[in-house]
């Protein structure tokens, strides 16, 4: 897969949310949003899966986390 990187974690809300579903309304066929941010983005994560998109979020520290962000369909499609 390749990344795509977008760091909001100096942006205040709602800003982050904005930028990151922007972001991946522009996601190509298996391409991963990886997200910088300071801490989880709680409210995002219903709405991700709900529209088919999966995540997988790793914690560096109290304020910055790494999220990476595809399509569900993504994980079952080979090339």
């Amino acid at each position: 897969m390749k990344l795509v990187s977008v760091d909001v974690s100096e942006l205040a809300p709602p800003e982050p949310m904005t930028v990151i579903l922007t972001a991946l309304a522009r996601l190509n066929k298996g391409e991963c949003l990886l997200v910088a941010h300071r801490r989880q983005p709680f409210p995002l994560y219903e709405k991700l899966l709900q529209a088919g998109w999966a995540y997988h979020c790793q914690t560096h520290d109290d304020e910055n986390i790494s999220l990476y962000i595809y399509r569900q369909i993504d994980l079952y499609q080979f090339d």
